[in-house]
């Protein structure tokens, strides 16, 4: 989702705006910037989860529930 977020960004397009005449451009921007996307992606979820839980020690059953009441989506919007 975070990184959706970003290639629409870079490509002033909402999602609904995708189709097959900018396709192309969408795949060259993933080629380029796909790692740049996924690394800030995944510091973007971090920053979330500390802001959610601080410096404790998560569980997966934590982790799990956060993913299934939404906390987690609510703070990356």
């Amino acid at each position: 989702m975070q990184m959706g977020r970003r290639l629409l960004s870079d490509m002033n397009v909402q999602i609904k705006d995708i189709s097959r005449q900018n396709f192309q451009a969408a795949e060259q921007l993933i080629e380029q910037n796909g790692e740049i996307y996924f690394n800030a992606s995944v510091q973007d979820i971090q920053q979330a989860l500390q802001d959610l839980y601080g410096d404790q020690e998560i569980s997966l059953q934590q982790l799990s529930a956060t993913f299934r009441r939404g906390d987690l989506i609510s703070r990356l919007s």
